[in-house]
């Protein structure tokens, strides 16, 4: 659901500390401005299993995909992924990663 109210810029955001809530001016709980002034706090990847076994990762929320032989490279791999998208933003990255295995299964009516 997108708000219809027009939130700060996201270069005004760095001026706002946490007690400087600007409730009033938009009218709008802390969990819907949370979003655009505190830094992420986890990333959400949807993992689904391919037909040759092979696992492969999406971010939910950011440009961030990865894939990996077994469960465990996809693991590391999605670590990795997540370190190089936010290597020049230091302190901006989530403090955790969430994997979230999808499975897609087709059953036939009787």
């Amino acid at each position: 659901m997108r708000c219809s109210v027009p939130l700060p810029l996201a270069s005004h955001a760095r001026r706002i500390t946490p007690g400087m809530w600007p409730l009033a001016e938009h009218n709008l709980p802390i969990r819907h401005l949370e979003r655009y002034y505190l830094p992420m706090s986890e990333l959400v990847f949807e993992v689904t299993q391919e037909q040759d076994g092979a696992f492969c990762a999406e971010c939910l929320s950011e440009n961030i995909f990865t894939q990996g032989d077994t469960w465990e490279a996809m693991r590391q791999n999605v670590q990795e992924a997540v370190r190089a998208y936010y290597f020049d933003q230091p302190g901006q990255g989530p403090k955790r990663i969430r994997l979230r295995l999808v499975r897609d299964e087709l059953l036939a009516s009787t």
